[in-house]
C-alpha cells in the first residue's frame, strides 16, 4: 500500500509544473492553437452531429479528416472534446497521458528489477523529461510517447510468460500507440519495446521453447494491426497519393530539414546550454524555434543514466544503442548515419523534422538511469534508501519544474472564443461554405526575430490568423504551406509558385486566389518594431463551387499548368489534367441551387440548362471528394486546377454529393472488429 501511495506521490509530482492547468486559462503553446485544437474542435463538431468526421472543410478548401495522421482521429481519448469544452479538454488529455507516462516507465522499471519507490521515481524522471515536456504541446505525438514504456513493459511479459493475458496487454497497448499517432512515434515506441525484450526472446525462461516467445510477440503485432486497421488502411491510402508518396513532391532534402544542429549537442546533458527556450524562440546556429526545445531528461536523470553506464550490467548495451542512434538520426544529413537509414528503411525519408528522433535518446538515457538507480539500491543500505529515494524524486521536480512548465505556457480561454482583430466581420459570418483566407506571411516571411520571448511570438502569430487558427472561428483557408500526409503532390509546384509571383508583384496570384474562392488575404505589415497585421478583401469574391463556360485540357499537365499561368487562371475556365470520362470543351451553363456543406459530405442541388452537360468547377481537394454520387448514382471525380476537383453533370436538375473514399475506413473497420471477436474469444474461452 505504501508503495502504491509512493507511485501516486511522483504522479502528484509531474502535475505539480503544469499547475497553471488547474485554473481557468487554456494551454496555448506551440501547434495547439495553430493545429490541434481546430482539428479535435472540427472532429468534435461532427461526431456531437451524429455524422462520422470525413472532412475538414476549412484547410484547402476541403480535405480528408477522418484519415489524417494528425488528428488521430480513432484514438479513444478524443471523446474527451465530446463532453468537455475545448480548452479543457485539452488540459486533461495532456494531465491524463502524463499519468499514463509516469506510470509506465514506473511499470517498465518493474521489468528491469527496480524496487516499486525506485520504479516510481524513474516514472517521474520520465515524465518530466525533456522529450515529454518538449512535446506536451504535440497532442498526438505526447499519447503515442507516453504509452510507449507500457508497450515495451507487456513486450517483456509476453516474451517472458506463456498466456493469452500478455498477448492481449500487448495488443492493446501497441494498438493505442498506432491510432494515436504518426509513424515517427510509433517507431520509437517499438524501438524501445523491441530492445527491452530482445534478450528475453534470445533466452526465454526455461521451459519456455524460443519459438513460443517469438510467437507470442508475432502474434500481439498480428492483433494490433488488425485492431489499427482503419487508421494504417486509410493512412496507407492517403500516403499513396500525397506529398509523401511514392513520386511525391517531399525529397529526402526535404525530410531532412530541421535536423538537430551541432551546436545543439550540449543541450543533451543541460536544458539552457545554448539557449533558454522557456522564453527564447531563436538562437544563433539554430534554424528556427527547435522540434524539442528541451534534449535532456533532466540532470538528476543524467547522473543516474552515468552511474549505470558504469555499474549497471545488463541492458547498458541496448540502452546506449538507444542513445546514440537516437542523436545520430536527429542530426540528421549531417552524418551518413540518417542518411542510410533513409535508404534501408524508405519510411525514415518521409518523416519531416529528423530532429524527433532525439525521442530515442531520451528513452535510451532514462534505461541507464533504470540501471543507474538499481545499481543504488544493490550497494545502498535499506535506511539510506528509505531518504535518498524521496530526495530524488524532489530533486526531479526542482530541476525540471520550470522547463515543464514553461514549454507548456498558457493563456486566458478567450483565445478559443474570441477572433484576432484582423478577421472582423468576416469571423461568424454565416455562410452556406466556409469563407476562404490566404496568409500571404507564409510564402512571404515576416520576421519575429526581434522578439525576446516564446509566448510574444505565439501571441503575434495568434493575432495575424496564421492557419490554421480561424477555422476555430468559421474562417477557412487555402495554399496553405505544409507537407501533411492528407496533402497532394501539386502542393509542391503551388508551393515554388507563390513565393516568386508574391515577390515580384505580378497579378497572377491574386487571380488564382479569387478563382479558388478565396475572399481575403491576410498579411502583416512591419514598421521598426510595430506588427499590424492587415486583411486585404479581394474584389468580388468567386463562390469556390461553380459552374464554367470553358474546359481546357491536355495530356501534358506541364504544358496545361503554364497554359493557366498563361491566361491569368481564367476563372471562367476549369484546367482538368487529369478528366473522368467525357469532359466537355464548351459546357453548357448551370448554377448551384441549395448547398449544404458539412464534416460529412458537401451536398449540391444543381440546374444545367442543357441541351449538353456542364461542368462543375469544385476548389476542394480531390481526396476530400473522390467519392461521388449524382441523384444516388455513382458519378467520377475529374482532377481539375491541380490538386482539386471537378465534375460533368447531365442536363436538368441533380442532387450532387461528394466525400472522401470511404471504403478503406469500412474495411478496416470489419478487420478491426473481426480481430477483436476473436481476441475476445481466446481470452474467454480456455481452448
Amino acid at each position: 500500500m505504501r508503495d502504491r501511495l509512493f507511485l501516486l506521490g511522483a504522479v502528484v509530482l509531474a502535475l505539480v509544473p503544469y499547475r497553471d492547468f488547474f485554473s481557468e486559462r487554456v494551454p496555448v503553446a506551440r501547434d495547439l492553437l495553430l493545429y490541434f485544437y481546430p482539428l479535435k474542435a472540427h472532429l468534435a463538431e461532427a461526431l456531437a452531429s451524429g455524422h462520422l468526421p470525413w472532412i475538414d472543410r476549412f484547410r484547402w478548401g476541403g480535405v480528408p479528416l477522418l484519415s489524417n495522421p494528425g488528428a488521430g482521429a480513432f484514438y479513444p481519448a478524443n471523446l474527451l472534446f465530446l463532453v468537455l469544452p475545448l480548452g479543457t479538454a485539452m488540459k486533461v488529455w495532456t494531465l491524463l497521458h502524463l499519468a499514463i507516462a509516469v506510470t509506465g516507465f514506473a511499470a517498465l522499471g518493474r521489468r528491469w528489477d527496480l524496487s516499486p519507490r525506485a520504479a516510481a521515481v524513474l516514472g517521474l524522471g520520465f515524465g518530466l523529461s525533456g522529450t515529454m515536456v518538449s512535446l506536451a504541446p504535440f497532442p498526438t505525438t505526447y499519447s503515442a510517447l507516453s504509452l510507449a514504456p507500457w508497450m515495451a513493459a507487456f513486450a517483456i511479459d509476453a516474451a517472458r510468460t506463456a498466456g493469452k493475458g500478455p498477448v492481449a496487454r500487448l495488443a492493446a497497448a501497441a494498438t493505442l500507440v498506432i491510432l494515436a499517432s504518426n509513424p515517427e512515434a510509433a517507431l520509437h515506441a517499438a524501438a524501445l519495446a523491441g530492445l527491452a525484450a530482445l534478450p528475453t526472446l534470445l533466452t526465454p525462461p526455461a521451459p519456455r521453447p524460443r519459438g513460443r516467445a517469438v510467437a507470442s510477440l508475432a502474434l500481439a503485432g498480428l492483433f494490433a494491426f488488425g485492431l489499427a486497421a482503419p487508421t494504417l488502411l486509410t493512412g496507407l491510402a492517403n500516403t499513396s497519393r500525397s506529398v509523401r508518396g511514392p513520386g511525391g513532391g517531399m525529397t529526402v532534402a526535404h525530410a531532412g530539414q530541421k535536423a538537430l544542429p551541432a551546436v545543439r549537442l550540449p543541450e543533451l546533458v543541460l536544458d539552457g546550454a545554448v539557449a533558454d527556450w522557456v522564453t527564447m524562440p531563436f538562437a544563433a546556429g539554430v534554424d528556427g524555434y527547435p522540434y524539442l526545445p528541451s534534449l535532456t531528461p533532466g540532470r538528476v536523470a543524467v547522473a543516474l543514466a552515468l552511474l549505470g553506464l558504469a555499474l549497471g550490467g545488463s541492458g547498458r548495451l541496448r540502452a546506449l544503442a538507444l542513445v546514440v542512434g537516437g542523436v545520430l538520426l536527429a542530426l540528421g544529413p549531417a552524418t551518413p548515419v540518417w542518411v542510410l537509414a533513409a535508404k534501408v528503411a524508405p519510411l525514415i525519408g518521409k518523416m519531416r523534422y529528423p530532429e524527433k528522433h532525439a525521442a530515442l535518446y531520451g528513452l535510451g538515457m532514462l534505461w541507464l538511469a533504470a540501471l543507474g538507480l538499481r545499481a543504488l539500491e544493490q550497494r545502498a543500505r535499506p535506511h539510506v534508501l528509505r531518504f535518498a529515494l524521496p530526495a530524488l524524486a524532489l530533486a526531479v521536480l526542482l530541476d525540471r519544474d520550470r522547463v515543464a512548465g514553461g514549454l507548456s505556457f498558457t493563456d486566458s480561454p478567450a483565445v478559443l472564443t474570441r477572433a484576432p482583430a484582423v478577421l472582423g466581420p468576416m469571423a461568424g459570418a454565416k455562410a452556406p461554405t466556409p469563407p476562404r483566407v490566404f496568409h500571404r506571411d507564409q510564402y512571404l516571411e515576416v520576421p519575429f526575430r526581434y522578439f525576446v520571448e516564446t509566448a510574444t511570438t505565439v501571441r503575434a502569430q495568434r493575432e495575424s490568423a496564421l492557419p490554421f487558427y480561424p477555422s476555430l472561428f468559421g474562417i477557412g483557408h487555402t495554399f496553405d504551406r505544409d507537407y501533411d500526409l492528407t496533402l497532394p503532390v501539386e502542393v509542391i509546384e503551388w508551393e515554388r509558385l507563390f513565393p516568386k509571383a508574391l515577390a515580384s508583384g505580378s497579378p497572377v496570384p491574386l487571380r488564382i486566389l479569387r478563382a479558388a474562392g478565396v475572399a481575403a488575404v491576410v498579411h502583416t505589415e512591419v514598421d521598426g518594431f510595430r506588427r499590424e497585421p492587415k486583411l486585404e478583401l479581394l474584389p468580388a469574391p468567386l463562390p469556390p463551387f461553380r459552374f464554367v463556360s470553358r474546359v481546357a485540357t491536355d495530356p501534358d499537365a506541364r504544358r496545361l499548368f503554364r497554359q493557366l499561368l498563361e491566361e491569368g487562371c481564367d476563372p471562367d475556365t476549369a484546367y482538368v489534367q487529369e478528366p473522368a470520362g467525357e469532359v466537355p470543351e464548351r459546357p453548357a451553363a448551370g448554377r448551384v441551387v441549395a448547398l449544404s456543406d458539412s464534416p460529412h459530405e458537401l451536398r449540391l442541388d444543381v440546374d444545367v440548362d442543357g441541351p449538353g452537360p456542364g461542368f462543375l468547377s469544385l476548389y476542394r481537394l480531390r481526396d476530400a471528394a473522390r467519392e461521388a454520387t449524382l441523384d444516388g448514382r455513382p458519378l467520377e471525380v475529374s482532377g481539375a486546377g491541380f490538386g482539386f476537383a471537378g465534375v460533368t453533370v447531365p442536363a436538368g436538375r441533380h442532387t450532387l454529393r461528394l466525400r472522401p473514399e470511404t471504403r478503406w475506413v469500412r474495411i478496416g473497420a470489419l478487420i478491426s472488429a473481426a480481430s477483436a471477436l476473436v481476441l475476445l474469444g481466446g481470452l474467454l474461452f480456455r481452448r
